[in-house]
């Protein structure tokens, strides 16, 4: 495949995803290629280096009484059956969801395994598939609730009965979750540009949502519906110190639909090997559900990545969605990543001593 046709298909997709258009029932990243292992299992191993380590934080409507707060962090590291021109390598690791959602405090806990395998489909392209199966656990606390019938005349008595003793009777629950995906990545041989083109597909097994534990109550159709992602994240080197960065996605999960693409500039400020930095600015839009403006920066020192979003609703809303305007006060909220690549010493090659020394 030659560079014409690999950057056709970069300008192909971007403009697809533009004009598609989640709230997701899962937890959600603006910075979605800063989570990598959140957006597809088939992304394990897709870096450089040999080892990684990701930590993302996001606070979200920090302007109504109770924010919802989502933390990840994940580590994963490569085996090489292969190595050489065309590597071929294992990918395996864990990754760790934790969210808190709402005055009931809806806490939400996953542990995944995302596993894949990378071989060579042409002299530096990748082709990667990978499979996450996962433990979840949600639970919640009903001591904030109130009901009407805890309403005496015209006053409320907290330790009144509200006779939803069977409701409650279960407050946490625990599922398996398995969820698979793959990952092409063209790179240029000489350059830095880039491009990954993927997909995935979450709760594949649809785990049972539900804290009934009566089988007369429990409907039994209260499953997490399967989440579909598909992306493209690319990156053009315009100059020897200036790259033009790109990226969409478009997510679909039940009846909710999601479409997020940008554009942004990256300068390299140091590229002496072993002390690089650069800096990287841009703003992607929203659309469909929230729709927002997302101004974002990062930093990338050596092997470290320091990534910082925030939600603008207002800047959309205000025409769109005044009812969440009134809500969020117009704003989302902030988002923090940090993402460190290890790359191992490697062993010396043997070699004769010199009989001088």
């Amino acid at each position: 495949m030659n560079k014409t046709s690999t950057w056709r298909i970069f300008i192909y997709f971007f403009f697809f995803f533009a004009a598609c258009s989640l709230q997701a029932q899962d937890i959600h990243f603006s910075q979605f290629q800063n989570s990598p292992l959140n957006l597809n299992p088939g992304l394990a191993g897709v870096y450089g280096g040999d080892a990684r380590f990701v930590g993302n934080y996001r606070r979200q409507w920090h302007s109504v009484p109770v924010p919802y707060l989502t933390y990840s962090g994940s580590a994963e590291g490569k085996l090489y059956f292969h190595k050489g021109q065309y590597d071929r390598f294992l990918s395996g690791g864990l990754l760790i969801n934790s969210d808190d959602q709402g005055t009931l405090h809806l806490k939400s806990l996953l542990i995944g395994i995302p596993v894949s395998v990378t071989v060579p489909v042409g002299r530096t392209h990748y082709f990667t598939v990978g499979a996450m199966p996962g433990f979840g656990q949600r639970h919640y606390d009903p001591k904030n609730l109130t009901f009407d019938s805890q309403f005496i005349g015209r006053h409320f008595d907290p330790s009144a009965d509200p006779h939803e003793t069977e409701a409650f009777t279960n407050t946490s629950l625990k599922y398996f979750d398995l969820s698979a995906g793959a990952n092409l990545r063209l790179q240029a041989g000489s350059k830095r540009n880039r491009l990954d083109l993927g997909g995935s597909l979450a709760h594949i097994n649809r785990p049972k949502q539900t804290f009934w534990t009566s089988k007369s109550t429990d409907p039994g159709n209260e499953r997490l519906y399967s989440k579909l992602a598909l992306y493209v994240d690319g990156l053009i080197q315009v100059q020897s110190n200036f790259d033009v960065v790109g990226h969409a996605i478009y997510q679909k999960q039940g009846g909710y639909r999601e479409a997020v693409y940008g554009l942004g500039v990256r300068f390299h400020l140091n590229q002496v090997t072993y002390r690089e930095l650069a800096i990287q600015l841009g703003v992607d839009r929203r659309q469909y559900y929230n729709d927002a403006l997302v101004p974002h920066v990062e930093l990338l020192f050596r092997t470290w990545t320091v990534g910082f979003t925030y939600d603008a609703n207002w800047l959309i809303n205000k025409k769109l969605n005044p009812e969440n305007r009134l809500v969020t006060n117009g704003y989302g909220g902030p988002e923090l990543s940090l993402i460190y690549r290890l790359y191992k010493v490697k062993p010396l090659p043997r070699f004769k001593s010199c009989p001088i020394i």
